[in-house]
């Protein structure tokens, strides 16, 4: 079996999250499903430092469904300067990688931010905040603001069956 993965990033409140949940929904039955928040905090109660040891275990979960499920998706702010490295050997040892990265300003995720049940506020997202914190791998995918969730969907939908766009 040729696996996918899917690396979605970006800020807190940006939408991974709720982009990751509704294309594992949509994808269906055996689509593996990594999430960031729930690795470190939930699983581990791990601090996201440099070096914490959830960076291992994202990328040990993801590999277990190389060759076994058709897609993988690994999401989380998953912040270039910790977790960079980790991703670019994953994507070494996947047969096909999408990229995307939530480009979209700290405005509108203060605003998605609204909708959801958190611990935490606008005093720590501006604190979290990392602008233009892309991988700058060949074909990383830019999702903007003016982008809706079902059109973010069709998009990476498209992409993993190889569909023009």
């Amino acid at each position: 079996m040729q696996t996918t993965l899917v690396i979605i990033r970006g800020n807190s409140g940006s939408g991974k999250t709720t982009l990751s949940q509704a294309l594992q929904r949509e994808l269906g039955h055996n689509t593996l499903l990594v999430s960031q928040d729930v690795v470190r905090r939930d699983m581990l109660m791990s601090n996201d430092s440099p070096g914490n040891i959830s960076i291992d275990l994202i990328q040990q979960i993801a590999l277990y469904g190389l060759g076994k499920v058709p897609v993988v998706i690994v999401e989380g702010i998953l912040a270039r300067d910790r977790y960079g490295k980790m991703l670019a050997e994953l994507s070494r040892q996947f047969p096909r990688v999408l990229t995307y990265y939530f480009d979209v300003d700290l405005e509108t995720t203060l605003k998605r931010h609204q909708t959801r049940d958190r611990e935490f506020g606008p005093m720590e997202m501006r604190r979290w905040w990392l602008s233009q914190d892309t991988l700058n791998v060949p074909g990383e995918n830019l999702l903007t603001a003016n982008l809706d969730l079902a059109t973010e969907m069709e998009q990476i939908k498209r992409a993993i069956n190889n569909q023009p766009a």
